[in-house]
């Protein structure tokens, strides 16, 4: 057999090629690597005892490969058996429910462990609120931060925390307070029957008003149009007080776990007619409108929350800007004036 020796000028090139190809492997590997010693070749893998419903068990191995790939371990053996014996150079990665055969199994517990009686690392992570998609890969990223913490507690013994898995809350509301805003975007209407008193004038008016609730986080602002009616029976005959109106409220909105109560300013506008009737043939009536106005407090409470169809009920009081009266022989005997109460009791309507 007949070996040919390389000339000098090309054995000069090629150990200065092998040099540069090895310095920039080494260059491109240490920002991955792990400062394990060189004996540490390959990780293993124990599975859970039972089969875990929360990640398929070979999409998680193709994801951990991903994650370790480049830091000169290889990946991943299965381990023969689960007494946490595993071959030597190597590193164990040990993954079990922390209930263990649990149906679903949310909760797990991880642990890495280097050769020749190395420390153990544990974490526990929560792979509930992880969409089942994208578990595997959650758990891997996982994995593959708990074996880069444990090279580093075998360089310096320094651990870091592990991040929690990816798209999990960090904190989690336990107990739902009594009082607390409403947060969805929603209208609502409400139709509703109502009386109104004025005590100054002696008259009361019922009638009907249908509202519409527009409400956003925790504000609310409101508009209504109603009217009504008011008969008052003298010596002479009957007054007729009929009223149309159109109002506005605004203002805050709170839900608590029995009803959902609305505070508001609001401001009435309307137009009111008064006519005198008499069945007498000597006595003389007339007629009369005008334009109208009020301000007042408003409070509304339905009941209950989160419900399509619910009762409500509505209080309101305040003050009368713009007037109107209704007289006989020179004095009032209806009229709105003064200031007023009202109730008004209804059906609400989520829309």
């Amino acid at each position: 057999m007949i070996v040919r020796t390389p000339a000098r000028g090309q054995l000069r090139w090629l150990g200065l090629s092998l040099a540069l190809l090895l310095t920039e492997q080494q260059v491109e590997a240490e920002p991955n690597s792990v400062p394990f010693q060189s004996k540490v070749l390959s990780v293993v893998v124990s599975p859970p005892r039972c089969e875990a419903n929360s990640f398929p068990l070979s999409a998680f191995l193709d994801s951990l490969r991903v994650e370790l790939a480049g830091r000169g371990l290889h990946c991943c053996a299965l381990a023969e058996s689960s007494d946490g014996v595993h071959p030597a150079n190597s590193l164990l990665v040990t993954i079990e429910q922390i209930i263990p055969c649990a149906t679903g199994g949310d909760q797990v517990r991880i642990a890495a462990q280097g050769p020749e009686g190395s420390r153990v690392l544990e974490r526990e992570i929560s792979l509930a609120d992880v969409a089942p998609a994208v578990r595997p890969r959650a758990l891997a990223l996982a994995v593959a931060e708990l074996i880069r913490s444990l090279g580093r507690d075998a360089h310096d013994e320094t651990p870091e925390p592990i991040p929690p898995p990816a798209n999990r809350p960090l904190v989690r509301p336990s107990t739902r307070p009594f009082l607390n805003r409403a947060w969805r975007d929603t209208f609502s209407m409400h139709v509703e029957a109502e009386v109104r008193t004025i005590p100054t004038r002696d008259t009361t008016l019922w009638g009907g008003r249908v509202r519409f609730t527009g409400h956003r986080n925790s504000f609310h602002a409101d508009f209504d149009v109603g009217a009504s009616y008011s008969r008052v029976r003298v010596e002479f005959g009957d007054v007729l007080l009929r009223s149309a109106s159109a109002g506005l409220g605004l203002g805050p909105r709170f839900t608590t776990q029995i009803a959902v109560v609305d505070l508001a300013l609001r401001a009435e506008l309307g137009w009111a007619w008064i006519q005198g009737t008499t069945a007498l043939a000597d006595v003389r009536t007339g007629a009369g409108s005008r334009a109208i106005s009020s301000a007042g407090l408003q409070v509304s409470f339905e009941a209950p929350p989160g419900m399509k169809i619910g009762p409500c009920l509505t209080l309101e009081s305040g003050g009368v800007l713009r007037a109107a009266k209704g007289d006989v022989n020179g004095q009032t005997v209806t009229g709105i004036a003064g200031y007023y109460l009202l109730a008004a009791v209804g059906v609400a309507f989520s829309i």
